[in-house]
């Protein structure tokens, strides 16, 4: 397919959810030219979903993909194991090999709720990483220098805090550069916070006689807790969540939010964008509604149409009408009386006792009996009776029923 050559496409291509382009024009040039490029991103399976975070990356992909580009995916199978350290304070933990399969083992099926797997070139660099010699990895060494790495920000932040900095992390730019000459990318699309990383490709591809790739890096979304989103600390919105999941926690987000993912995780016009950031801005509109839109258009972008009406009235019912959700999980107890942070354990609404205690104390813990109103738990030491068809509630979108 020859790439399709759209002004109007091209330049929304590069102002949409953009941070930084190196170079811009010369990228403009290219895509205005008519030249099918090469476009490359990473993605290191260091959990096992993919989140809105990647996801828009990938978005970004396809936009490229629908212009006739070739789309470059690299599984990093091997880098995984050793852990990017962009934007970590603290070095990650190693990844077994074993641990990085399994991660990986249903990255495709989710990949291809956005992209067309089968137009798209999908490689693993243990193929390559796994047999660069001592004597090629040393020769790209002497091309950087340990001041380089170290002033990169957050290796330059654990430095002064005296926090230990592993060797097989500074090699981490290097290897994702390799990555770049082995497939030889025309472009490499990755967040901002991988900026170092995708400079050092371009200079890893120099070394190696290839042009230096251009470089797109996105804005970063931000979590729930306002950090970047990670799987690493687990902040995250999955695309392969439930659908109730994804659109409660998308109703649950601060206003602020909002622009940014509409702009980064929906594609809706380029037009209607601009219409909703000034309505918000101009304060014309109720945050409440722009995000149900927001919530209805993730959801359906992943699960489809009809899961987002489910989803919507889900919530209605739940939120507004104050009732419990259609489908309830059910837990088998059979004890008749519990430690309230037993209970809430035993039916995993809690991952541990301290958990319990925290979401108790936080009045975060409703149990209702039949014919009953629901009643806040404050007392963690609270003996509770065990009924067939008790429920309890853990914050606002969890419930589990208990079955004897």
């Amino acid at each position: 397919m020859k790439p399709i050559v759209n002004p109007q496409k091209i330049e929304e291509l590069l102002i949409r959810g953009i941070e930084e382009i190196i170079h811009k024009d010369r990228l403009k040039k290219k895509l205005l030219s008519g030249k099918k490029l090469r476009v490359k991103h990473g993605v290191d399976p260091t959990g096992p979903n993919i989140h809105l975070g990647r996801a828009a990356q990938l978005l970004k992909l396809r936009d490229f993909q629908e212009l006739g580009h070739q789309i470059i995916l690299i599984i990093g199978d091997f880098t995984a194991q050793i852990g990017d350290a962009s934007d970590k304070t603290s070095a990650r933990r190693p990844l077994s090999e074993k641990e990085v399969q399994q991660n990986m083992k249903n990255y495709l099926p989710q990949i291809s709720k956005i992209l067309d797997i089968k137009k798209t070139e999908i490689y693993y660099n243990s193929r390559w990483l796994s047999r660069l010699t001592i004597k090629n990895l040393l020769l790209i060494s002497m091309k950087f220098t340990a001041q380089q790495m170290i002033q990169r920000r957050n290796f330059k932040e654990r430095w002064e805090k005296e926090k230990p900095i592993g060797l097989h992390e500074l090699y981490y730019p290097l290897f994702q550069g390799y990555d770049s000459v082995a497939i030889r990318a025309d472009v490499e699309i990755g967040g901002f916070d991988q900026l170092f990383n995708l400079k050092t490709g371009r200079m890893v591809q120099k070394f190696f006689g290839q042009k230096p790739q251009d470089i797109m890096t996105l804005k970063m979304i931000v979590g729930p807790d306002g950090r970047k989103m990670s799987t690493s600390w687990q902040n995250v919105i999955n695309i392969s969540d439930d659908p109730q999941q994804i659109y409660g926690m998308i109703m649950s987000m601060e206003d602020k939010l909002l622009p940014d993912y509409f702009e980064l995780c929906t594609r809706i016009p380029f037009k209607e964008l601009e219409v909703i950031k000034k309505d918000l801005e101009q304060k014309k509109v109720n945050p409440r509604d722009v995000k149900t839109k927001l919530a209805k258009q993730i959801v359906a972008l992943f699960h489809g149409e009809k899961a987002a009406q489910v989803a919507e009235k889900e919530f209605e019912k739940v939120f507004r009408e104050k009732k419990l959700p259609s489908k309830v999980p059910e837990a088998k107890i059979q004890e008749d009386i519990l430690n309230i942070l037993d209970l809430l354990t035993k039916t995993k609404l809690a991952s541990s006792m301290s958990e319990a205690k925290r979401l108790i104390l936080q009045g975060g813990v409703k149990i209702k009996n039949k014919n009953q109103e629901s009643k806040v738990k404050n007392d963690w030491k609270e003996e509770i009776k065990i009924k067939e068809g008790t429920v309890i509630q853990v914050g606002k979108r969890k419930f589990v029923k208990i079955k004897k």
